[in-house]
């Protein structure tokens, strides 16, 4: 292998993804723009993708990985997932299974290409700068089907996201999501820095957070995206935390800590519009926490802490590009009180 390989991923990119991070001693594909492709028929190319479901939704993920000669397509002959979306300045790297033979990956625009490559345990990386779609495949089996796409952005490419990963054993949430229709269990999204709920409405027209319920590590930065023209809330159960009433925008708090944070929409919370956000291992007990001086890129409000232990550092971000603030927040000790 060349200097196109490298091991595990490097690097972390800026809250708010303002600068990408770099980090020396490794050697990585030059980074090029994602391909302008976003008016290619998404769909068609994985016509004869076996393995493709929808597309994974990884931003806001430290890490992504793609698997070389998953199973798919009659064999070890598929990348793992076929479709990811990520953040603008991503790198994905590329792993091999040892399964099909020799693969490549092979970019349709020419941006990159790996060698071709057997052993597993081989990586290949590219870091996606700019929004955009990129299509690649495996020259030697892409017409039997093994081929793949990185969505780098918001960009919509008409495609449907695919089914999430559950936890596998789900909190009690003691009746909180009874009532709620789009609730099916509580969406995996650990291992990553920032996660995105929809304020929206479904297919009936009912307003719903989505996912409902998610959880995460402690530090992890959620944000809450609005779309449409009604306007929503998001406020604490508890009363610890409460959002701006908007229609369109952003709004989001990072969570630190052990337990289960129960929100609800302000106006439609007792019309099934509810949601939840577990942090940490909650089933090995809540651990009480300080919060310490922080000063972030648009930070308002102060830190505030809810009755289950978890430290929640408010922070807002305009959809529009607001102004931005830094505020030094002082460090609180949590109230002693119950669930």
């Amino acid at each position: 292998m060349t200097e196109t390989t490298t091991g595990r991923p490097l690097g972390r990119r800026r809250f708010l993804q303002t600068t990408a991070l770099a980090a020396g001693g490794t050697a990585l594909v030059a980074a090029h723009p994602a391909a302008a492709q976003a008016d290619a028929d998404f769909e068609e190319w994985f016509g004869n993708v076996s393995n493709y479901e929808g597309i994974v939704d990884m931003r806001g993920a430290e890490t992504v990985s793609v698997a070389v000669g998953a199973e798919g397509n009659g064999g070890g002959f598929a990348f793992e997932p076929a479709a990811v979306r990520v953040d603008p300045g991503t790198e994905v790297t590329w792993e091999w299974t040892g399964e099909g033979g020799v693969h490549n990956v092979a970019a349709e625009d020419g941006s990159y290409e790996s060698e071709m490559v057997t052993d597993a345990g081989e990586t290949f990386a590219h870091a996606f700068d700019g929004e955009g779609v990129s299509l690649y495949a495996c020259t030697p089996h892409k017409a039997m089907g093994m081929k793949a796409a990185i969505v780098a952005g918001d960009i919509d490419v008409g495609a449907s996201t695919a089914a999430p990963d559950y936890v596998p054993q789900e909190p009690e949430y003691d009746g909180w999501f009874d009532g709620v229709d789009n609730f099916e269990g509580t969406v995996d999204m650990r291992g990553r820095e920032e996660v995105r709920i929809a304020v929206d409405t479904d297919d009936s027209g009912a307003p719903v957070f989505s996912p409902p319920a998610v959880h995460v590590d402690p530090g992890t930065r959620v944000l809450w995206e609005w779309s449409g023209d009604t306007a929503h809330a998001v406020a604490a159960a508890d009363g610890s935390y409460t959002g701006p009433e908007q229609s369109s925008g952003m709004w989001g708090l990072a969570f630190d800590g052990t337990g289960i944070s129960k929100y609800a929409c302000s106006f439609h919370g007792d019309g099934g519009m509810r949601g939840a956000v577990v942090v940490g291992n909650i089933f090995e007990g809540v651990r009480e926490l300080t919060v310490e001086q922080v000063s972030l890129l648009g930070v308002y409000g102060a830190a505030l802490l809810s009755p289950l232990a978890l430290g929640v550092l408010m922070w807002v971000r305009s959809w529009y590009g607001a102004a931005e603030e830094t505020e030094t927040l002082p460090s609180r000790a949590p109230p002693n009180s119950g669930v």
